[in-house]
């Protein structure tokens, strides 16, 4: 069977055209119809036909079924031929958030340069959900995502490495500055500067005011975290976000948030469950889990 058929046939059921298809692919006609025929012979049932009385195209019940697992068949061809470049080239597509990538990859960094690794990695930024989409499709091979639950998906393997606490993030000349904690009802005529929905952050605000009963005044959502924080600084709104995404240099102050119970924000290690074998993802994957795991120690330390 050839998969150009297989794409001809595809864009076939999309136009229900010979002509349109003919011209997107530029071939001659004659070229859809013999792929079309060929496909018919080798699976011994009627794909399509002409229904002349409507001057129109109809993709049969064989053809439908046809069409749905074509489907299938070429996002994998794509996704083994970009697994296969990427193995010619030693290459690792890893996937990034601006927030997560704040905390790991200052410590990443270090070892890939020191090892020779960095020329073979090209990070992959976005937010979470969209890293997400980009790893199902096979655009990537890992990434480190976050969540408010644990990701399940048939098609990846994820890894849980760490929990963080979502915090309120206030200016240090904010009248709540001072407050060691607050109850998230207390917060109910303050108004928000929050990230957008490419991020997992407005998925866990939407619960806590949920569980405080209370619509929420959210005067300004972005994607871009700076922005943000300038905002807050500016005592424009206050923030919510990952406890992580907040360092001494931001000169912000985060208070914890005394609702329980309350969504955490959730690392995982998130990769395909096909991927191909690779000493550079091997390493990577070993070095990001002994900084999670050197990370959980610290923080038991300080508990302690």
């Amino acid at each position: 069977m050839n998969f150009k058929d297989l794409e001809y046939f595809q864009r076939l059921v999309r136009e229900k055209n010979f002509t349109k298809v003919a011209k997107a692919f530029q071939v001659s006609q004659p070229t859809i119809t013999y792929a079309v025929k060929r496909l018919e012979d080798e699976l011994g049932t009627e794909l399509v036909y002409r229904d002349q009385s409507h001057k129109q195209l109809i993709i049969t019940q064989s053809g439908l079924v046809l069409s749905r697992h074509i489907s299938n068949i070429l996002k994998e061809l794509t996704i083994a031929v970009t697994e296969i470049d990427r193995l010619k080239e030693e290459t690792l597509d890893f996937g990034l958030p601006p927030i997560i990538g704040n905390f790991y990859f200052p410590k990443l960094s270090s070892y890939l340069f020191k090892n020779n690794l960095m020329s073979h990695i090209h990070l992959v930024d976005g937010g979470s959900r969209d890293l997400y989409g980009l790893l199902r499709r096979g655009k990537i091979d890992l990434a480190l995502l976050g969540s408010t639950q644990p990701i399940r998906d048939d098609e990846l393997t994820s890894e849980l490495l760490v929990e963080k606490k979502f915090m309120i993030v206030v200016s240090p000349q904010h009248p709540l500055a001072a407050r060691k904690e607050v109850a998230f009802a207390e917060l109910k005529d303050e108004p928000f500067v929050l990230l957008n929905e490419h991020y997992v952050h407005p998925t866990a605000f939407k619960k806590m005011a949920q569980q405080a009963h209370f619509e929420p005044q959210i005067i300004y959502q972005n994607s871009n975290l700076n922005i943000l924080k300038g905002m807050i600084r500016e005592q424009i709104g206050i923030g919510f976000l990952a406890e992580l995404a907040i360092s001494p240099e931001d000169k912000l102050v985060t208070i914890p948030i005394t609702d329980s119970p309350q969504p955490t924000f959730m690392i995982s290690l998130v990769q395909r469950e096909q991927i191909l074998d690779s000493t550079i993802r091997a390493q990577l994957i070993e070095l990001i889990r002994e900084f999670s795991t050197n990370d959980i120690n610290k923080k038991n330390e300080e508990i302690r």
